[in-house]
């Protein structure tokens, strides 16, 4: 073959194979372009993109410290890049992407890197992702390890550097990326770690973070810190190369002691708390904004006060068990410890709930026992008080029988035993030693539709029915309403609704919710103070409760069989309702005495040795007026005489319109000969038949005698005048108003005439000129048992008795 014919064959050849290899190049083009159009087609639209990642609710306590972060599926708090340490954000980039600044979408210098590195070692030790291309997968992509998802990354990381600077990028980036450990983000992670913000991280801390990026799940600090370790060192030699540090900080970063905080999980202390503000942000919000609205939601709670309610009630306990009163670990078919106990603690002036420790075991039992209903037992006695002494159907001094009472088919008994009383008792002992008798008889005198009204006053939004046994608490209550009620006493009667949430505030800082003031006065500010002077003698009696040198007042309350337990304690600042007892009737103890004084008792004081100090100690609020104080005999509770020895009396405070008169009847009785019309004592010569016997208490017979000279006639102008003397009634109750009603008939002018109303011989009122027409009206209280002599006397100017009338009624007990 000729070298012509060689060289042609040679020419022909080169240029099929440079054919094939520019056809072989356009196809592959082609197929690239129609891979890459494909792969593209179902891709989102970046130019609309704006990001709004989901980010976790935060919950705060009273100072705004961090309680829990709330979300769904991710834990994120959303922090903008200026809120972000400069080293934080330069050992991120060092680790992930050291020449982010420097490349575009894509790092082909890095890629090539990558290759070269992951070839030698015949393993994946470097990927070649930058940032943005991290960002585009975790927004949009799987994380899928085909070429179809890498060329939708490249795709997206390029369209997302069109829209975006690189400081938004990252910005974006540090806020989606997974720190482990449940934390995503970067300011979650500072805090899930390290219990700091994200501005506050320090070197050690930023390179640790950095360091958990490339396998978050398993090398982060609370999985393995050894491995953490490493990758911090890593981190630090790459920030090193980069020029973001100097050797010597490198050297005290690696010999840094990192402290980290607990991993935090749901415990007794706070678990019941935030589940309540869960509930009531959800309600209000809906669970959407709950759990991903990146709400910051700020509370009432004082953790130091969280932590004594909790520890209190494992103490006490804990201690009851060991010493063998309470078998160990008793648990019910639901495999939760008992008997349970639940503390609500909330501020009087306010109703900012302090403290709710709903059970002490969360772990088995998310079940919050402070808004669940429970049978108060003689904690409900206080409606009942308050209802008889606001009314004036009771004062403090009243003495009440503790004595066998029926009403109808049902009888209340003592905790004593049956057919074991009291007898009688004033409303100091009525209440310490929780008569249920001496409070049924006071609900029953007051009327029971009135202690119903207190009890909505006070706050009670469950059912309650006009029943006798009403008064002694056999309606289920929540715990959280009557730890208000208390407070409301606390006070000095205004109540205030029971609340945990201060205010919402919007990730972007709007305020969306805050806590207003709903208060109103429930009972009068004397009412109040006279139930406050009451309980304080209660505590006083508590020895398991009483703190020496803190003005307090409580009521303890007990169900039957000793099932249930309440000691509700207050003092001007602090309401704190305290429930020990079983779940459920399943579970018994009836070997027990699981009375208020005790068990309640004792966890109200450990918890308020803790409280105490966060208020001032002051005294309960005495109002300026509306209220006297009086002398009275110690065995009737009603006013003495100024000759009585001290040891027969006590002073007591009363409403100012409500005095219990003296008890004059004690004084015996005496009957003298009277006239009949001026009811003075008959002179020698008082014609027989104007007389008459009468029988007075003794001291209030009368002592004058009757001036006339009874051959004379009455004045000729009252000769034809008619006096009567009516009541609206013949027999009353104990609390009934009595209306006395004197008609003058047959009298032209009344200007000059007056009447004087008498009961047991003792002066009532005078009245002059007449209430209505010619009638003279007068009302009081019925408060003395028994027969009744009622009497009124008509008088001209000069003080002559022109006539008088007498009239018996009946006064008796309150009875349904």
């Amino acid at each position: 073959m000729s070298k012509k014919k060689k060289k042609s064959i040679i020419r022909t050849t080169f240029k099929i194979i440079l054919l094939l290899i520019v056809a072989i190049i356009l196809a592959g083009g082609i197929f690239a372009t129609i891979y890459i159009n494909r792969c593209a087609k179902d891709l989102p639209n970046i130019s609309r993109l704006s990001y709004n990642p989901e980010q976790s609710s935060q919950i705060f306590d009273y100072e705004g410290e961090l309680i829990t972060n709330v979300y769904a599926f991710e834990n994120r708090i959303y922090t903008p890049l200026n809120k972000i340490s400069d080293i934080a954000k330069k050992a991120v980039i060092a680790e992930e992407d050291e020449r982010f600044y420097q490349h575009g979408a894509l790092d082909y210098k890095g890629i090539a890197r990558a290759f070269y590195t992951n070839l030698k070692y015949k393993r994946i030790v470097e990927g070649g992702s930058t940032i943005t291309q991290q960002l585009a997968r975790s927004l949009f992509l799987t994380m899928e390890q085909t070429s179809e998802r890498k060329i939708k990354e490249a795709i997206l990381a390029t369209e997302l550097e069109k829209k975006f600077t690189k400081d938004q990028i990252l910005e974006m980036y540090l806020n989606e990326v997974y720190f482990g450990a449940g934390a995503n983000g970067i300011e979650s992670a500072a805090e899930t770690y390290f219990g700091k913000h994200a501005i506050e991280l320090n070197l050690a801390e930023s390179a640790m973070l950095a360091g958990t990026l490339k396998a978050p799940s398993k090398d982060n600090p609370f999985i393995n810190i050894k491995a953490a370790k490493e990758a911090q060192k890593i981190v630090l030699q790459k920030m090193l190369k980069n020029g973001y540090i100097t050797e010597e900080e490198l050297k005290e970063a690696e010999e840094l002691e990192l402290h980290f905080v607990e991993e935090k999980r749901v415990n007794d202390n706070m678990g019941y708390v935030i589940d309540y503000v869960k509930e009531k942000v959800a309600k209000k919000f809906g669970e959407t904004m709950l759990y991903s609205g990146g709400l910051k939601i700020y509370t009432t709670i004082r953790p130091e006060l969280q932590l004594a309610g909790s520890e209190a009630i494992n103490k006490v306990l804990t201690k009851a068990e060991d010493d063998g009163i309470f078998p160990k670990d008793k648990r019910n078919s639901k495999d939760v410890i008992q008997p349970q106990a639940a503390l609500t603690a909330l501020n009087t002036k306010t109703g900012a709930i302090l403290a709710m420790i709903g059970g002490r075991d969360y772990d088995n039992t998310k079940f919050n026992r402070t808004t669940a209903l429970k049978q108060p037992g003689s904690s409900f006695k206080i409606f009942d008080y308050t209802a008889a002494i606001s009314s004036g159907s009771i004062t403090p001094s009243s003495i009440i029988l503790s004595a066998q009472y029926k009403v109808d088919d049902w009888e209340p008994h003592e905790w004593i035993g049956e057919d074991k009383y009291f007898g009688d008792m004033t409303v100091n002992q009525a209440l310490a030693q929780s008569s249920n008798i001496c409070a049924t008889k006071t609900s029953l005198r007051v009327g029971l539709d009135r202690v119903i009204y207190f009890a909505r006053k006070y706050g009670i939004t469950t059912p309650l029915k006009p029943y006798p046994s009403a008064a002694i608490g056999s309606f289920e209550i929540k715990q959280m309403e009557m730890a208000a009620a208390y407070a409301t006493l606390g006070d000095s009667g205004i109540y205030h609704l029971p609340y945990i949430i201060e205010k919402i505030v919007s990730p972007g800082g709007q305020i969306l919710y805050e806590h207003k003031d709903t208060s109103y006065r429930a009972v009068s500010q004397e009412t109040a103070y006279l139930m406050n002077k009451i309980f304080t003698y209660v505590m006083s009696t508590e020895v398991n409760a009483k703190i020496k040198g803190l003005p307090s007042a409580a009521k303890t309350g007990s169900t039957d069989e000793w099932t249930d337990a309440w000691f509700d304690g207050y003092t001007p600042n602090i309401s704190v309702s305290v429930v020990v007892g079983p779940d459920s009737q399943e579970i018994t103890f009836p070997n027990v005495l699981n009375a208020g004084n005790r068990f309640p008792a004792m966890i109200w004081r450990e918890f308020m040795l803790t409280a105490m100090n966060e208020f001032p100690k002051d005294d309960f609020v005495k109002p300026d007026s509306g209220l006297t104080t009086r002398l009275v005999y110690k065995d009737t509770g009603y006013t003495a005489n100024l000759d009585t020895t001290d040891k027969d009396t006590l002073y007591y405070s009363f409403l100012e319109n409500v005095v219990p008169h003296e008890d004059i009847r004690a004084r015996g009785f005496i009957t003298v000969i009277v006239c009949k019309d001026s009811g003075l004592l008959a002179p020698p010569n008082c014609p027989e038949e104007l007389t008459e016997q009468r029988t007075y208490i003794k001291g209030m017979e009368p002592t004058e005698m009757d001036p006339r000279k009874f051959e004379e006639t009455e004045p000729p102008e009252w000769q034809d005048l008619q006096f009567d003397l009516t009541t609206d009634k013949d027999v009353y109750k104990i609390g009934d108003y009595i209306e006395m009603k004197a008609t003058v008939s047959n009298a032209e002018d009344l200007t000059d005439l007056k009447v004087t109303f008498f009961m047991y011989g003792f002066p009532l009122a005078t009245l002059n000129p007449p209430v209505e027409g010619n009638t003279y009206t007068f009302k009081l209280i019925a408060n003395i048992e028994g027969k009744a002599t009622i009497r009124a006397v008509l008088k001209d100017k000069e003080g002559t008795t022109i006539a008088s009338e007498e009239k018996d009624i009946i006064i008796e007990e309150k009875k349904p």
